[in-house]
């Protein structure tokens, strides 16, 4: 059985570090940027990461790109 998948969100993740924890642990804080186009290139989205990474006071831990798909039958 064939099945679609259309695509309903996307937004843009950025982890970034928030120090250690009482256990030694690295705690991380996201930074999310919601309503990204469903359309828009992955190096477009990299590139306006790297911007907002400007602006930020902690270090960056990674760049994530989060996608809902909905599937449905053909």
């Amino acid at each position: 059985m064939p099945v679609l998948t259309i695509p309903v969100t996307s937004e843009l993740v950025l982890v970034m570090d928030n120090g250690i924890g009482t256990s030694g642990q690295q705690l991380k804080k996201n930074r999310i940027y919601k309503y990204l186009k469903t359309s828009a290139e992955n190096e477009d989205v990299f590139s306006v990461a790297q911007s907002l990474l400007g602006l930020q006071e902690k270090t960056n831990l990674s760049i994530q790109r989060n996608d809902s798909v909905a599937i449905e039958e053909e």
